[in-house]
């Protein structure tokens, strides 16, 4: 693949992250949250797995075709669904 995907990916989180600290530091802009050292330990999985998702995704659309990147990014909802089934055992919905 060519471009670099995954530096793209890290960069793209990474000014994210900027960008939402600098929403929490700047006057007026919005209130930090009030986060403690266990509610991170509990977000870490989540946070990881969306990472990952996000770079499948932005990988798979420099991989070759874009179909393929839309499958994959199609896939996304799926994978939370099962990651909660197995890591946090909670059952996937079957209400519609």
């Amino acid at each position: 693949s060519t471009g670099f995907p995954m530096t793209i990916s890290a960069l793209q989180l990474g000014i994210g992250c900027l960008y939402g600290v600098f929403l929490w530091l700047a006057p007026d802009a919005r209130k930090a949250p009030s986060v403690t050292m266990d509610d991170i330990i509990k977000m870490l999985p989540v946070a990881f797995c969306a990472m990952g998702a996000h770079c499948a995704s932005v990988f798979a659309l420099s991989a070759g075709a874009v179909s393929f990147g839309q499958i994959v990014k199609a896939a996304e909802p799926v994978f939370a669904a099962v990651l909660s089934q197995f890591v946090y055992g909670k059952k996937i919905s079957t209400a519609k």
